[in-house]
């Protein structure tokens, strides 16, 4: 070995053994998906294949679940997404884990899963389940205390509570033998109180051992709230017999007797306090009849018959017996002899007691001796008051019969005519009896024309009372009277009509006429019009209008796209049908819109060339075509349309719209030298469409390749063409593979307005280029070449076989750099050397995940684990394959996971050799499919963080996944299986801040292949309130008054302010949506001298989107003889004084001279101190002061 390659070995082992320490075992994340795992441990000998660890989201929606290992217990689940989730432990029902849960909060950096950290869940113990039941039942009560001993041991273990159906678990208990016993009480009696349980390594379930036979029914009977003793109570039911019932008497009652042959269970009968008890019935429904009989009358006992039901547990019947009168019976009949009136209504004394039953029976119930008016009241059918005599003597009442019915029925006027001046609203109908001593009658029909007359049993002649004015006007009513017979039942069907008139015509057209409609519109203002279709007929069509009132009318046809020799014609309707009405067709209209301003060539298919080229506007165009037929239109512009030809049918007319979809671009490239691989790549910014032109050619000749030829200089120039889209921006660029061109790339705004012209040109220069290679050669290096100074973007490529690779062409003026990398090898650049590298391979797993169609499959996570504690969670890419590299020599562990595969094989172990790669293929089996789709608000901004959830139905509806929106308000759910039908819908209970979706839910049935563009648009919950007032007074006070608002936390301090200067209403600023208490005040500048008022205030709470409130303001002006009195009151009493003082001014003056002096001695006190601060005018002042005062004095 040469002294020089000593150092060079060197530093390959450093970076060798730099590169390996990098590819440690360690969990990796790629492309979002994280794996979590650990272990499951025991002490105990325990099955840990039953055992599930389950990812959860925070609201309980499952993400992804996995078994353990069976020989050590370890668990991985893949994590698509970061957020909140729950791990759980989830062993066979009863076996106890800690932790049973913990939360993850995922962020891809500091949590247990993005570390690799193992999350363990350890083993607790088993599981005792049972049930308390109810004798026949296989559920029992809740709330029975169920207590768990050793057995021969007092000492209670364990104490529980049963539940829903009677069941109760003891959770931890370790294996042996336990005794399990049900706590006694006086609600129920026990068949089996308690049972023995004997635990070993598994759950232990007692079954249905403990049973209880029957619960108390408890019951109470007063007369005028007193309590009775002796009256029974009689048990039944159809589901159990009398040896299924114990505590009660099961010996035949005296005197008591059913109606429909059912035998009595038993009975038991009350005590001195009016109690009764049945002690032990058992689950399920019973009914309890009283009874209690007399010498010889028997007795009502309310109610009659009591119906019970017995649910796992004591019953108190809450209605208490109640003993009352006896009872007597009566008929409703529509006549003598006649059926019974079903249903009525009985009155005793203007009271409601009973109804009549399907024969017309009725009875009164708990009656005491008397006389008593009786009222019959049921639906179409009179009756009158009669008086009877109740006694417990007449127990059958004679017979009330019906004396009047009512006839009902309905007077149809649907249009009234226009020239009725006034419509009575309460029409009159003359009601005519045929038999003797009957008097005609009257009734009156409502603003809907229905009527309704009470008559006696007969014939009767009806009619409809018409005025003079309605006659006149045409108003006419059929039939004009109707005969009706009254038996014994009501009459609800007469019925009159309104006479209308009909109107027909015909259309005749060139060819058929197809639809047409027809318009019916009346000279009168208000009325609908009416439209009709024509129908076909040998040559034309024809139409027909019903219900048609007299009057002048306008008939239209409504046919805009043919040419008619009329349009609309003027008729009469008189007092009879109108017939007669012709339309006829001269030709057809063409009408086209066109986008730009055009040449149209025209032409018809039955004639040779062109009927005529045609200068259009821009806008609408319309011709009348005299002809039938297809005509061509060719347009001749700058603009491309969607079509070159389009036709127009005669018999299909519709407008016909040339709307151009591209324009016409033009573009140069100029070089200085010939070149025959330039090309132009057009790319769409906004629908991202790709468009190769060229290679381009120039309009020069090629060079002579005679001898002495002079060569062809430049500049060469290449032009180029492109249809583009109005609007669309485009990204125009030029490529050579020995050029360089400037500008690198081009943005066109395409208008469309008018033609495009030459928007872009490019120059071309010559460039360079970077040749390299791997030794010894390798394939699939990716090598990346990045300039110096930053100035361009990295370019990347991979070698081929022979380890080469170029780049270029490159500007010449920079300086670049060349790396190259690949999975799985130790790349060295070569001394001296800027793009040649020597390439060194480690040991490696190289796994190509394939589905079932043979293609590659992305995303799978693949969890590879060996010895020393090496783990490794890689996701494969688009092309399906992972490259575990920086192998030690060795045994591996792989296992592919996948939400919505399965995989062939599941695991298998994989043994490494040194330097070697091994190849793995594994097969992906889609099981599951997914939802793609959005969240938007309404004006499309991405709602991030809203919770989708799919909840399958039928027999799918205990499948539920759900996906958090991205930042683009995209989401993913995964996991729906196939065959199976979902609701997809925004998860109510977590989108607090969304108050309603469009659509509210969506329904998808999966079949084999994923669902997208699932949208859904958000509408959030308004969160601020707004505040408008008004402030009720007179204008004068307006511009004094301001309205301030308060928080209750703050009463000092407003919130805002506003002053209402000339306008009464006012607008607050807007408050949050938080239920807290506000004020507003209202504050005047108003004088209180002047003015009498009390400012209002208004309380109110921010719990709505906007409120409104009303401020009145009454101020009351003081008037001024009230301040004059005032003022007269103060200046008496002083005028008196005055008067007083003037009258014994000598006896007051020396006084006043005394205070004189002592006044004058304290101002020299304060002048001498006022001097010392330098203001020496202050006794000056004094003095002033003073001579002011005697002057006063002198004057008064």
């Amino acid at each position: 070995m040469s002294t020089g390659s000593v150092p060079n070995l060197l530093c390959f082992s450093y970076i060798l053994f730099i590169f390996v320490a990098l590819l440690c075992p360690r969990d990796v994340a790629a492309d979002g998906v994280l794996g979590c795992g650990g272990f499951v441990r025991s002490d105990v000998d325990i099955n840990f294949s039953l055992v599930e660890v389950k990812l959860y989201t925070p609201h309980g929606s499952i993400k992804y679940q996995t078994d353990c290992a069976p020989n050590t217990g370890y668990y991985l689940i893949p994590l698509y997404e970061k957020g909140d989730f729950v791990l759980k432990v989830e062993p066979p029902a009863g076996w106890s884990f800690e932790p049973e849960s913990v939360s993850l909060k995922v962020d891809g950096s500091t949590d247990h899963c993005s570390l690799g950290e193992d999350i363990n869940f350890r083993f607790t113990g088993f599981s005792i389940f049972g049930k308390v039941v109810s004798k026949g039942q296989d559920k029992g009560p809740t709330g029975i205390n169920v207590i768990l001993r050793k057995q021969g041991s007092s000492e209670t273990l364990l104490t529980t509570v049963t539940g829903e159906d009677g069941k109760y678990t003891f959770a931890g208990v370790l294996p042996g033998e336990y005794d399990v016993k049900a706590s006694q009480s006086e609600d129920f009696n026990f068949l089996q109180a308690e049972a023995k349980v004997t635990v070993t390594n598994d759950n232990t379930n007692t079954g249905n051992s403990i049973v209880i036979a029957g619960y108390k029914v408890k019951g109470a009977v007063q007369s005028e709230g007193e309590p009775i003793k002796g009256v029974n109570f009689v048990l039944f039911s159809s589901s159990f017999k009398k040896e299924d019932i114990t505590g009660c008497e099961k010996s035949p009652l005296k005197g008591f007797t059913t109606t429909d042959n059912t035998s009595p269970l038993c009975y038991t009968s009350s005590s001195t306090d009016g109690s009764f008890t049945f002690p032990a019935l058992p689950v399920g429904k019973f009914y309890i009849i009283p009874f209690y009989k007399g010498e010889h009358i028997r007795f009502d006992v309310l109610p009659g018959r009591l119906d019970i039901e017995v649910q796992h547990g004591p019953v108190t019947l809450k209605e208490i017996f109640q003993v009352e009168g006896f009872s007597v019976s009566g008929r409703v009949l529509t006549k003598a002899g006649g059926a019974g009136v079903s249903g009525a209504t009985v009155l005793v004394g203007g009271k409601t007691v009973s109804r009549t039953e399907a024969d017309g029976l009725y009875h009164l119930e708990n009656m005491k001796t008397g006389t008593y008016r009786i009222q019959i009241q049921t639906d179409n059918i009179y009756f009158d008051e009669v008086t009877v005599k109740i006694t417990p003597n007449t127990p059958n009442l004679p017979d009330i019969l019906a004396s009047d019915f009512k006839m009902c029925g309905k007077i149809v006027i649907s249009q009234l005519p226009e020239t009725l001046r006034q419509v009575t609203s309460q029409r009159r109908i003359i009601i005519i009896p045929q038999s003797k001593n009957m008097d005609a009658s009257s009734a009156k029909a409502d603003a809907d024309g229905n009527f309704c007359a009470k008559v006696k049993p007969g014939i009767h002649v009806v009619q409809v009372h018409m005025t003079e004015e309605e006659k006149a006007a045409g108003l006419s009513i059929v039939p004009s009277e109707k005969t009706v017979t009254v038996t014994d039942k009501p009459v609800m069907d007469v019925t009159f009509s309104q006479f209308q008139a009909k109107v027909t015509g015909t259309v005749i057209c060139l060819e058929k006429c197809g639809p047409v409609e027809i318009s019916l519109e009346s000279d009168r203002r208000g009325e609908v019009k009416q439209i009709t279709q024509v129908k076909e007929a040998a040559r034309g069509g024809t139409f027909q209008f019903d219900n048609v009132l007299p009057g002048k009318y306008k008939v239209t046809l409504l046919q805009d796209s043919w040419c008619w020799k009329e349009k609309t014609l003027d008729v009469e309707v008189a007092s009879a049908d109108l017939s007669g009405i012709e339309f006829t067709q001269t030709g057809y209209i063409l009408k086209c819109s066109i986008s730009h301003e055009i040449k149209l060539d025209f032409a018809h298919e039955k004639k040779e060339g062109t009927v005529g080229s045609f200068q259009l506007n821009k806008g609408t165009n319309r011709f009348c075509l005299a002809q039938p037929g297809v005509y061509r239109l060719t347009p001749d512009s700058c603009h491309k349309f969607d079509k070159d030809v389009f036709t127009y049918d005669t018999s299909n007319p519709e407008l016909l719209t040339l709307a151009a979809v591209r324009h016409l671009m033009e573009g140069t490239v100029t070089t200085e030298e010939l070149a025959s691989d330039i090309q132009i790549t057009v790319v769409s910014l906004v629908e991202q469409d790709i468009v190769n032109i060229g290679p381009l050619t120039t309009a020069r000749k090629p060079p002579s390749t005679e001898k002495g030829a002079k060569p062809v200089t430049g500049p060469f120039v290449y032009k180029f063409t492109h249809w583009a889209r109005s609007g669309e921006r485009l990204e125009v660029s030029a490529k050579s593979k020995e050029l360089l061109f400037s500008p690198s790339k081009a943005e066109i705004l395409v208008h469309g307005d008018t033609c495009v012209g030459e928007v872009v040109k490019f120059t071309g220069k010559r460039g360079v280029f970077i040749n390299g290679q791997i030794k010894p050669a390798l394939a699939g290096v990716s090598v990346t070449v990045v300039a110096k100074d930053d100035s361009m973007d990295p370019i990347v490529m991979e070698t081929v076989e022979s380890g080469t690779f170029s780049v270029g062409p490159l500007h010449s003026s920079k300086e670049y750099s060349v790396s190259a990398e690949k999975t799985g090898y130790v790349l060295v650049k070569e001394d001296g050397q800027t793009a040649s590298f020597k390439a060194y391979k480690l040991g490696q797993v190289s796994v190509q995940v394939m589905n079932e169609k043979d293609q590659p499959l992305s995303n799978v996570l693949l969890s590879l684990s060996g010895e020393r504690q090496y783990r490794s969670n890689n996701v494969t890419g688009d092309n399906g394959t992972i490259n575990f590299i920086g192998l030690s020599p060795g045994e591996y562990y792989l296992r592919p996971m996948m939400k919505e595969y399965k995989f062939d094989p599941a695991s298998q172990t994989i043994e490494v050799m040194e330097g070697t790669t091994k190849k793995i293929t594994i097969k992906g089996l889609r099981v599951a499919y997914s939802c793609y789709g959005s969240v938007t608000s309404l004006n499309g901004e991405p709602e991030q963080g809203v919770i989708v959830e799919a909840v399958g139905t039928d027999k799918c509806g205990s499948f539920q996944e759900e996906s958090k929106t991205e930042p683009d308000g995209s989401y993913r759910i995964r996991g729906l299986q196939p065959k199976c039908t979902y609701t997809i819908h925004l998860k109510s209970d977590v989108n607090r801040h969304i108050e309603r979706a469009a659509p509210k839910s969506q329904q998808i049935t999966v079949v084999d292949s994923d669902f997208t563009d699932v949208s859904v648009i958000a509408f959030r919950r308004v969160n601020q309130m707004d505040i408008s007032g008004n402030v009720i007074t007179q204008e004068e006070h307006l511009p004094s008054l301001k309205v301030r608002l308060y928080r209750d936390e703050t009463p000092d301090s407003p919130i805002h302010t506003v002053s209402l200067g000339t306008v009464t209403f006012f607008f607050l600023p807007s408050l949050p949506i938080d239920n807290e208490q506000y004020t507003i005040k209202l504050e005047s500048s108003l004088s209180k001298a002047s003015f009498e008022f009390t400012l209002p205030t208004v309380n109110f709470v921010a719990n709505t989107s906007y409120q409104h409130h009303s401020i009145k303001f009454s101020p009351l002006r003081k008037s001024f003889d009230q301040e004059f009195i005032q003022g007269t009151s103060l200046f008496l009493p002083f005028s008196l004084l005055l008067a007083a003082a003037v009258y014994n001014y000598q006896k007051i003056l020396p006084y006043l001279m005394r205070l004189r002096s002592q006044a004058q001695s304290m101002l020299a006190a304060s002048q001498t101190d006022t001097s010392m601060s330098g203001t020496g005018d202050a006794g000056l002042g004094s003095d002033l002061q003073m001579k002011k005062k005697m002057k006063a004095r002198k004057t008064s």
